[in-house]
């Protein structure tokens, strides 16, 4: 009889889980030495590893990441690197690993989970929702040549990125404070941005107050610059960064730019995106990164609208969350208590949902959350209003 066993592993010891993420999602054959050399930017993860007769099978990645959601910044573990060898699949082994990684956050009081799925559907069962997915705006550096001549206060610095970690990061970390769905990794991994050196970063400025920065990479001469990052406070630190784009013009063919869903770059100068010129897209690279709530009574203090609603919830996943809730609004910030009644019935996937903020609540039915009355529907939209989710960190 096989022997099965699941290890935690922190640090040095996480060989075995790179080995099998490294068959499933790398070339291969290849050299997993060079991935194992950046070991020391994963030493906040934890590992769990499934063992068939000492033999190492299947694993997953724990990722503590710190998340805006609603305006509060809670506790999140990113899911990475969910592998099984080959010879290991169809026995539930990836499901039995996410069991153990919803009791890694429960202990860890880790209020919400993210991750970036190989198949939606698979991750759909287990709580998880997606988010809008990521887009990609391309469009010719001399659409916005108009910006040349344009007088816009701030000046655009620019400088290799481990020149200017810090004022990455500490931007990076003032957006979190502003963006929903918005995480950031952990300092420890954070820091191989500045220590591989792969990108410059363009900071706007104006009186040495930071308005908005921007990393990437120009893949050569009448080539693409590749935007990594790019964020900024106002308007004012948007066309600045804008206007950075337009003096490339005679250098560089493409800009591709990640925007977020709230973001319409179409509406930011005339005739980017006209005809040829420009266009929106989904990265094809990046599956829409999807997200659950993970501990329903530790979501007290998000920002939230107006009212009070009581929901029973169902959770296949994560018991603790299984029972009904309250949900008040007291002054604009959220009340969350155990409760015996409950004014509506939704699965873990539809309660993540409103919370998160991306669906429209008429769908719920048809994929089968739960059956909600219209004045219920009025209710949640009033305490829990739409919103556009953009996680940032990958993984």
């Amino acid at each position: 009889m096989v022997k099965i066993e699941i290890k935690e592993l922190k640090g040095e010891e996480i060989g075995p889980a790179i080995d099998l993420a490294f068959y499933a999602f790398f070339p291969t054959p290849g050299s997993v030495d060079k991935i194992k050399e950046k070991i020391q930017y994963f030493t906040e993860d934890t590992s769990y590893v499934l063992f068939e007769d000492e033999k190492p099978v299947s694993a997953i990645v724990c990722k503590p990441i710190l998340q805006n959601v609603r305006g509060v910044i809670k506790p999140m573990c990113g899911i990475q690197n969910v592998a099984t060898s080959p010879e290991a699949r169809r026995k539930g082994y990836a499901k039995k690993l996410m069991f153990k990684a919803f009791e890694h956050m429960k202990y860890h009081k880790q209020v919400f989970s993210t991750l970036y799925p190989f198949k939606e559907a698979y991750y759909e069962k287990m709580g998880y929702i997606s988010f809008p997915q990521i887009r990609t705006a391309e469009f010719t550096p001399t659409s916005l040549e108009s910006l040349l001549f344009k007088e816009i206060s701030g000046t655009v610095e620019r400088m290799q990125i481990d020149e200017g970690y810090e004022i990455y990061r500490t931007f990076l970390h003032e957006m979190r404070k502003k963006l929903h769905g918005m995480g950031v990794k952990a300092d420890t991994e954070l820091k191989r941005v500045k220590d591989e050196g792969q990108f410059w970063l363009a900071v706007a400025k104006d009186n040495e107050e930071v308005l908005g920065i921007l990393t990437y990479k120009i893949t050569g001469f009448w080539k693409e610059i590749k935007v990594r990052d790019f964020y900024y406070k106002n308007s004012q630190g948007k066309y600045l960064l804008l206007k950075w784009f337009a003096a490339h013009s005679d250098q560089v063919k493409e800009v591709h730019i990640p925007i977020r869903p709230d973001e319409y770059p179409e509406t930011w100068v005339y005739d980017a995106f006209w005809g040829t010129k420009g266009k929106i897209k989904s990265r094809d690279w990046v599956p829409c990164p999807m997200g659950r709530v993970t501990i329903v009574e530790k979501l007290n203090g998000l920002n939230v609208g107006s009212g009070k609603i009581s929901i029973k919830i169902k959770d296949d996943y994560c018991d603790w969350n299984n029972g009904s809730f309250s949900f008040e609004s007291k002054e604009g910030i959220l009340h969350v208590e155990k409760t015996n009644g409950y004014d509506c019935e939704l699965t873990i996937q539809g309660f993540s949902a409103i919370i998160y903020g991306c669906y429209d609540l008429d769908d719920f039915q048809f994929k089968e959350w739960g059956i909600l009355s219209q004045e219920v529907k009025d209710k949640i939209r009033k305490l829990f209003p739409h919103a556009y989710p953009y996680l940032h960190a990958d993984f």
